[in-house]
């Protein structure tokens, strides 16, 4: 018999249990077949049928839009893929067209600050006086350093494969550069959703429905197509909590601390792209420490894993746990503005400190107001979706009704998702409650610290907040939806979560032109005499106000116009 080093731990992990497969070659299958998927509706979008407009003169199919506008001053053109859509510009009071590059709603502000972060790199220096790259945005830099990424990857690809000229930097400037690594990571959404979900519940059912579910919401599909930040840290939300499960379902002292150091650097990196990773940094320690003091009095609750056998590894383990979940973050945190001590614009950790606290007094004061903006509780409820480009001109006419063509994209969510899901997230309490849960608190938990802190703010909010509250909404309707099929026999328990899904997928292909700007005719966006079977696809419009001007301090509830 080998006996364990009195310096190393004993392993005891409860031997009654037997221990869940959580992947195998089933899981891979069908990981790998979603996340095909979701690469070829967000990197391929928008996918059109051309037979009827183009008739026996090339594919049936395209992903390319002509007759749309290709520059700044609106010229038209053909844009295909992630390059489409390009906004075109306004000239302002002086005549500048806004936005330069086609930017599209926030584009505006994080794909320009990801290229100044990297001019800034190239161009200024610690002792630049007032470089010109230097800018003020209320978060924090490193999802837009990741986008930043994406522009000089794109900038490189065009030199060595393109035959282009020039620096990275500026080459990769364009719509597809700022919009590549929102989509690789909205992607990458998918398979890290199935994998947490096998985590929280070892049942393949809810595993598919979950990234199924993920895989074909509009809100995930849009923030995965254009350049803003909010994707970036649903995605490390996702693999905190996948990592927060390895960590409590380890059955060996190394692996579960190897695997808190992880979720420790994962939550820094989350927390340094947005604070809303904040929330997950919270719940999760909170779980940490229940788990831990309910161990002391050997209560256990949720995964058995690995049982510390003495208060010594108690200490060690709180020690990791302080590196891992304090210092790692904070180190992160601190290193993702290396970019701006680089270019000279923050000089001492002091710099740092006031540059928060700036941000901090920007979204205390901001009173600024918009004309999509909405109160936290109507965002479930899908009141008002955010418009984030329109064109309405130049897109030729509908082959089947003369009609002009109008081309939109808004972050509406799938209603069939979102609507579906609202009792699933109440009935959470009763699993909480009845069964004792461990998934179900965790669920729960997860909504309630990713929605309510919104509801005190005062500041003009948007519906695209509800994105890290829509993590747990899936959840929950895919845990319901899997729950009531164990009840079932074979195969009646697949059919019904099946058909679930099925219609989810058809909801999507309904709105796909609202989340695509693919163009359709007027009359299939509002109900008209001439509205087709696939229209209208604003469906809520009565909350909308009919004035000529609107007064932007009253949102516009329950219109998705």
């Amino acid at each position: 018999m080998i006996r364990p080093r009195r310096d190393q731990p004993e392993e005891r992990p409860v031997a009654s249990v037997e221990t869940p497969r959580y992947f195998d070659r089933f899981d891979l299958v069908a990981i790998l077949v979603l996340t095909f998927v979701a690469f070829v509706l967000r990197f391929f979008s928008p996918i059109l049928p051309d037979f009827f407009a183009h008739p026996f003169q090339g594919p049936w199919i395209t992903n390319c839009v002509s007759s749309t506008p290709v520059d700044a001053p609106g010229d038209l053109g053909t844009l295909c893929g992630l390059r489409y859509p390009f906004n075109r510009g306004y000239a302002d009071a002086n005549g500048v067209l806004s936005p330069p590059n086609g930017q599209v709603f926030d584009e505006i502000w994080f794909g320009v600050d990801a290229y100044d972060d990297l001019k800034g790199l190239e161009k200024c220096r610690p002792t630049t006086a007032l470089c010109q790259y230097n800018y003020f945005d209320p978060e924090p830099p490193l999802a837009k350093e990741i986008i930043g990424a994406g522009i000089w990857t794109y900038g490189w690809w065009r030199a060595h494969f393109e035959g282009a000229t020039g620096d990275y930097v500026d080459l990769g400037f364009n719509t597809y550069g700022w919009r590549i690594a929102t989509c690789l990571f909205g992607i990458l959404c998918i398979p890290m959703m199935y994998l947490l979900a096998r985590r929280l519940w070892p049942n393949r059912l809810f595993a598919i429905a979950a990234a199924t579910l993920v895989c074909f919401d509009g809100m995930f599909f849009v923030q995965s197509r254009i350049g803003m930040i909010d994707i970036f840290p649903i995605f490390f939300i996702l693999a905190a909590y996948y990592l927060f499960f390895v960590h409590i379902q380890s059955t060996r002292f190394e692996t579960s601390m190897l695997s808190l150091v992880a979720l420790g650097t994962m939550l820094g990196i989350g927390i340094a792209a947005k604070w809303i990773v904040l929330a997950a940094w919270a719940s999760i320690a909170l779980f940490l420490v229940v788990r831990a003091v309910l161990r002391m009095f050997d209560v256990r609750w949720g995964p058995p894993g690995w049982a510390p056998p003495s208060r010594l590894y108690w200490a060690r383990y709180f020690s990791i746990g302080v590196l891992a979940l304090i210092v790692i973050p904070v180190a992160i945190y601190l290193i993702s503005w290396y970019p701006f001590f680089a270019r000279g614009q923050f000089h001492t950790l002091n710099d740092l400190i006031n540059y928060q606290l700036d941000s901090l007094n920007y979204h205390r004061t901001l009173t600024a107001t918009h004309p999509y903006g909405s109160p936290a509780w109507s965002w479930p409820f899908l009141a008002r979706p955010v418009l984030y480009y329109a064109e309405y001109t130049d897109l030729g006419n509908d082959v089947f009704t003369g009609q002009g063509l109008w081309a939109r994209i808004s972050n509406l969510g799938n209603p069939w998702i979102w609507w579906t899901s609202l009792p699933c997230v109440v009935s959470m309490l009763y699993f909480v409650v009845r069964h004792r849960s461990f998934a179900a608190s965790l669920i729960l938990l997860g909504f309630i610290t990713q929605y309510l802190p919104w509801f005190p703010i005062t500041r003009v909010l948007f519906m695209y907040h509800m994105f890290g509250g829509l993590i747990f909404m899936v959840l929950s309707l895919a845990f319901v939806l899997t729950y009531l099929a164990e009840k079932l026999p074979r195969p009646s328990r697949q059919m019904l979560v099946a058909a679930h899904l099925a219609i989810a997928v058809l909801f999507f292909g309904y709105f796909y032109p609202v989340w695509t700007a693919a163009p359709i005719s007027s009359s299939a966006w509002l109900v008209s005499p001439g509205t087709p079977p696939w229209g209208p696809k604003l469906w809520l419009i009565f909350g909308c106000d009919t004035k000529p001007v609107h007064d932007d301090r009253v949102p516009q509830l329950f219109c998705w116009n």
